[in-house]
C-alpha cells in the first residue's frame, strides 16, 4: 500500500510540473511593447514601454547614432527608480528644440524576495530608434487618426499609412478602446495594438474621447499614456494632464477634453463624474494658452478635440440633455468656439461619429470644422481616416485619407491667419 502510495504521490507531483511548465510559457524578451513616444514639446518626451517584469528600465539618448555620449534616465518615482511588473515610463527633459535624438531603451529583470536581498539582471536593449523634438524652426507636420476602438484591422490599416506618411507627431483625437477593465487590456490595445509599433519614431498626443473615460480601469490610465508633465503646467491647471498647446513649426496645435457625452447628473454615472466644472477650467487655461507668443505668433492654429463642436441638424443630441447621447457638444462650443473666432483659429478637427464630415467656415463660425471617420473599414459604410497636415507654399493642406484603400480622398488649403 505505502508503495502505491508513494507511486501516486510521484507521478502527481511530475503532472503538476508538467503542467506548471505548460501554463507558464518561458519568455524571450524582457520587452513585451516597443517603446511608444509619448507626449512630446520642445524640451521633452515621454518614452513608455510594457515589459514582462518586476524590472526597472531607463532610457539612453544623444544627438549621436552611434549613442557614444548618451546621457541616461531612469524610469523613477522619486526618490526610488521604479520596478513595475507590466509598464515602465521615462520622461526625458532638458531637450533642445527641433533636434534630432537617437535613444534605445533598457529593461533589467529584478528579483526582490526580501530588502537584503535585492537581484538586479542584466539590461535587455531595444533597438535604436530616433525622436525630433517639437518647436516653431521644426517640420510643419502632423497626424491625426481617432475611433480606433481596438479594431486591429483598423489599426494595421493606420499603421501602414502613418509610416507611409512619416508626420512629426501625431494626435490619437480620442476613443482609443471601447472601454478599459485591466492593466494587460490598456498594454495590449494601447501600447502595441495589433502587433503594430505605432509610436518608436513619432511621437503621440492624446485627447480623450468619452469612451476613454469608461471601465474600471481608466482611472489608472496615466499608468500607459502618460499626462502633461508637471513641470509645463501652471500650478492651477494641475488637473488639465490631456491639454496641450504646443507649436510644430507653423502649426500650433491645441488639445482640447470634450469628456463625456452626457451630462454629469446623467444616470450613466452613478454620481461619479464631474466633467462640467473640468471643461470650465479648459476654457481659462485655452484663454491663456492663445496669447503665448508662440501660440499667438503661429501662421495657422488648428484645435483637437472629440466630440463635434458643430452639427447641422437641428435634431441632433447636443450634450447638455439627459435623454440621449450627444452627437455633438453644445456646452464646449459655447465656451470655445468665440476664443477660436477671436484668435483666428483655421480648423477644428474631431471624431466621434465615425463618419467623415466638412463643414465649411461661416461668417457665424469663420474656422473649418472636420470630423475623422472612424472604427470600420466598410466602404458601404463609414471608413476610418487619417487627417494628415502639411504647410505648402505657404498655405495649410489638410489631405484625408481613407483607410478602406489608403487613398486621397479629400484635401483642403487654408491661407495663413491674418491677426498675428
Amino acid at each position: 500500500m505505502k508503495h502505491i502510495l508513494s507511486l501516486l504521490f510521484i507521478v502527481a507531483v511530475l503532472t503538476s510540473s508538467l503542467y506548471a511548465q505548460e501554463s507558464v510559457p518561458l519568455k524571450t524578451s524582457l520587452f513585451r511593447t516597443p517603446v511608444f513616444l509619448q507626449i512630446p514639446s520642445e524640451t521633452s518626451i515621454g518614452a513608455v514601454w510594457g515589459c514582462n517584469g518586476p524590472a526597472a528600465g531607463f532610457v539612453e539618448y544623444s544627438t549621436k547614432e552611434d549613442l557614444s555620449d548618451a546621457k541616461r534616465v531612469y524610469a523613477c518615482v522619486p526618490p526610488l527608480r521604479s520596478i513595475q511588473d507590466k509598464v515602465l515610463s521615462v520622461r526625458i527633459r532638458g531637450l533642445e528644440p527641433n533636434t534630432k535624438y537617437y535613444y534605445r531603451a533598457a529593461t533589467m529583470p529584478i528579483n526582490y524576495p526580501n530588502a537584503y536581498n535585492v537581484k538586479v539582471g542584466e539590461p535587455e536593449y531595444s533597438a535604436v530608434r530616433s525622436f525630433t523634438t517639437m518647436g516653431d524652426k521644426a517640420r510643419s507636420s502632423f497626424a491625426v487618426i481617432n475611433d480606433t476602438h481596438s479594431e486591429i484591422d483598423t489599426v494595421k490599416a493606420i499603421d501602414k499609412k502613418l509610416k507611409e506618411l512619416q508626420p512629426a507627431v501625431v494626435v490619437w483625437n480620442g476613443d482609443t478602446v471601447h472601454q478599459l477593465r485591466c492593466e494587460d487590456e490598456a498594454i495590449d490595445n494601447l501600447l502595441f495594438p495589433g502587433g503594430c509599433a505605432l509610436a518608436e519614431n513619432y511621437a503621440f498626443l492624446f485627447v480623450p474621447g468619452n469612451h476613454d473615460f469608461r471601465g474600471s480601469w481608466v482611472r489608472n490610465l496615466d499608468t500607459v499614456l502618460i499626462s502633461r508633465d508637471p513641470e509645463e503646467k501652471n500650478s492651477k491647471y494641475w488637473s488639465l494632464g490631456r491639454n496641450f498647446a504646443l507649436r510644430q513649426g507653423d502649426f500650433a496645435l491645441i488639445g482640447m477634453d470634450t469628456g463625456e457625452d452626457k451630462p454629469d447628473a446623467h444616470s450613466a454615472f452613478k454620481g461619479l463624474a464631474e466633467f462640467e466644472p473640468y471643461r470650465e477650467l479648459q476654457t481659462q487655461w485655452l484663454k491663456e494658452a492663445f496669447e503665448r507668443p508662440e501660440i499667438k505668433s503661429a501662421p495657422f492654429i488648428v484645435v483637437f478635440c472629440h466630440i463635434p463642436l458643430f452639427n447641422s441638424n437641428p435634431n441632433a443630441s447636443r450634450g447638455d440633455s439627459l435623454n440621449g447621447a450627444a452627437a455633438w457638444h453644445k456646452p464646449c462650443a459655447d465656451m470655445w468656439s468665440p476664443l477660436f473666432k477671436q484668435y483666428s483659429v483655421q480648423a477644428v478637427i474631431t471624431a466621434h461619429n465615425h463618419r467623415f464630415r466638412y463643414d465649411a467656415p461661416t461668417e457665424d463660425r469663420p474656422w473649418a470644422h472636420i470630423v475623422g471617420g472612424g472604427r470600420t473599414l466598410n466602404p458601404k459604410h463609414d471608413t476610418a481616416t487619417v487627417i494628415n497636415g502639411t504647410v505648402e507654399d505657404g498655405k495649410m493642406i489638410l489631405r484625408v485619407y481613407k483607410m478602406d484603400n489608403g487613398k486621397l480622398f479629400q484635401e483642403y488649403k487654408f491661407d495663413p491667419r491674418k491677426n498675428q
